[in-house]
Order: C-alpha cells, then sequence, then structure tokens
C-alpha cells in the first residue's frame, strides 16, 4: 500500500445532512459509500482533526475501553467445544489511554473440564487451579458490573477468536443475551496497528508486536491479564508514536525477506524415507551452496533460503534456514 493511501485511510470526514444531523467516517474510501448511502441529503463533507474524532468515539462509545484477553482449552476430540478457562481486561481512559484497573479471573468450563498438556504449557494454568475456578455464568456476571462501573460500550481485542469463543460459550452455558453487552462492542485491532506500523494490510502475533515495539512486562505469555495488558501498552505506544525506528526498520526488512521467500518455496510436506548418511551430504552441499551463490541483496538472499529449506523438506527435515534472517517477525 501506498504511502499517501495509508494517510487518507487515516483520516476523518464529517459529513452535514440536510435534517442538521451530523455523520462521521474514516478513510477517503468510506465517501463515495456515504454518498450513495445518503443521496441528495448531503449539504457538506469536510476534514476533521483526530481531537474532534475523538471527542465523536468518545460520545458513541464512553470516556473508557477496555482490552481482553480470553485464554481457552481446545478439544482434542471432534465435538468437544473450546471452552474458555482465563479471562483478563484492562481498563483505560479513552482521551490519554492512562490504565484505570485491572479485572482477572480463571472460568471452570462446564463441558471439556480437563486441561490438555498443550494448554497446561501454554497458559502455565494447573488442573487443580481450573478444578477450583467459578463458573462462566458467574465469572461473567462479574464482569458486567465491572463494565457498567466504567460505562465501557467498546472492548479492543487482538484477533478475530475471542469474539465468536465468546458467544459459544455463552451458547454452551444458556446465557447467550448475557454477554452481548461485550460482544456487541468488540473490535479486533491486528489488522489497524498492524496497519499503522508498516503502511500495509497484514498481521502478526501480539508476542511479535511486543518485540517491535520493545515492550516488556513482568509475567507469562499466555496469561490473560499479561495479553491484555500487552495489548493496551502496544496500542498506546502506536497512538502516542512511542515507536522504536531501528526495530521497527528491522521488522520491515525481515517482512520483506520472508515475503520473497515464501513466493520462492515449493515443498511444504516434509517426506520421509530419505537416508540418514545422505542427510549428512546434502547437509554439506547446502552449506556449499550457500558459501558459492554469496547473494549481494535481500532478495537473492530470500531465494537462497527458500531453496536451501526445500532441499531440507525433500531430504525428510523442517526447514530453518529463513529463521536465521528475522529476529522479530
Amino acid at each position: 500500500m501506498r504511502k499517501n493511501q495509508k494517510i487518507h485511510r487515516n483520516r476523518w470526514y464529517e459529513i452535514s445532512l440536510a435534517d442538521g444531523s451530523t455523520k462521521i467516517v474514516k478513510g477517503q474510501q468510506s465517501i463515495p459509500a456515504a454518498r450513495k448511502k445518503y443521496k441528495n441529503q448531503i449539504r457538506a463533507i469536510r476534514r476533521i482533526s483526530l481531537e474532534r474524532w475523538n471527542q465523536y468515539q468518545e460520545s458513541m462509545y464512553g470516556k473508557y475501553l477496555a482490552f481482553l484477553d480470553l485464554e481457552y482449552n481446545t478439544g482434542e476430540e471432534p465435538g468437544i467445544p473450546t471452552e474458555i478457562i482465563s479471562v483478563g481486561i484492562v481498563v483505560a481512559d479513552r482521551k490519554n489511554l492512562k490504565k484505570k484497573e485491572t479485572y482477572y479471573s480463571l472460568v471452570h468450563p462446564r463441558i471439556n473440564t480437563t486441561l490438555n498438556p498443550y494448554c497446561m504449557e501454554l497458559t502455565g494454568l494447573k488442573q487443580k487451579e481450573i478444578d477450583h475456578a467459578r463458573s462462566f455464568a458467574e465469572v461473567f456476571a462479574e464482569v458486567e458490573e465491572f463494565y457498567r462501573k466504567w460505562g465501557i460500550r467498546q472492548t479492543y481485542v487482538y484477533g478475530n477468536a475471542d469474539s465468536p469463543v465468546l458467544r459459544n460459550n455463552a451458547e454452551l452455558n444458556e446465557i447467550p443475551d448475557k454477554v452481548t453487552y461485550l460482544t456487541d462492542g468488540i473490535k479486533d485491532i491486528a489488522e489497524e496497528l498492524f496497519l499503522s506500523l508498516f503502511d500495509r494490510e497484514g498481521s502478526i502475533s501480539l508476542e511479535k508486536l511486543g518485540r517491535v515495539l520493545d515492550i516488556r512486562l513482568d509475567g507469562e505469555w499466555h496469561n490473560a491479564l499479561y495479553d491484555a495488558e500487552l495489548l493496551w501498552r502496544c496500542h498506546s505506544a502506536v497512538i502516542h508514536k512511542e515507536i522504536p525506528e531501528n526495530l521497527l526498520t528491522q521488522a520491515k526488512n525481515e517482512l520483506a525477506l520472508k515475503e520473497i521467500y515464501m513466493q520462492n518455496r515449493r515443498f511444504d510436506e516434509v517426506k520421509s524415507g530419505f537416508p540418514e548418511e545422505k542427510k549428512a551430504v546434502t547437509e554439506e552441499i547446502i552449506q556449499e551452496l550457500r558459501k558459492a551463490a554469496a547473494p549481494k541483496s535481500m532478495k537473492e538472499t530470500a531465494k537462497l533460503l527458500a531453496l536451501c529449506d526445500d532441499i531440507l523438506v525433500l531430504t525428510g527435515e523442517r526447514p530453518r534456514y529463513q529463521k536465521e534472517y528475522t529476529e522479530l517477525i
């Protein structure tokens, strides 16, 4: 995406209608749709400031917003539901993004009550902790009170999984209408943050985003409150332009290399049956190839890495050379 396209996408416009009301849209690409929707009703269209946009957001969604993360226990067998086992929330002032309060709770699953080994390793949670946790209905009744306390009408999440999982869990626990206060206001900001940083569409994991922005927190990944705090910090850093330029430049270069690398990879499925003695010889050939090629540009380097990893895959080994060049992404 070109730089000027990105700039126009991040501008805001106020549309004055014949009945005296106003509508606010984001980005020039929204104006044709608005002209069609309000045909013969538009009196004027004018660009507005970030301050005016923030005032509009506050009037629509309240003074405070929430950053939410959920952790789940996935089913290992077909038909076993994915159930929420913990919830973390950070409440921040919409205007200055200062943190106001946090919320964290474990959740006892209704059906899939035994944590699978992968889930325990990922989250650091123990089975006995989940066994003594409160039910989904109890926890989210408390979350609802927490939201009412702060007048929360908009919730930021990272990725598109939390909203459907939350809805499915509400249905599973027979209280689908009890979480509409939360699900109706959920907004996935993963692509928005990516666009703001890299001037193009796409996304990376929250963990990688934290590395690019050089944000370090006490705690462990995949704790629901830790991830909610990290999302809040990343969003705040982007909004306040607290972005380490050296790391951002490195990340952009790594993304470009990875893109060329992926375009030139030909084999994904690791083969089997290749003799072990020939694997060692193949490894030597790969190293000789890398020395002889001596790429002089990022494009040539990416193509060479793709070729070397394809050779590994054909011999029954997993690809690994591209990872040598990507510390952040």
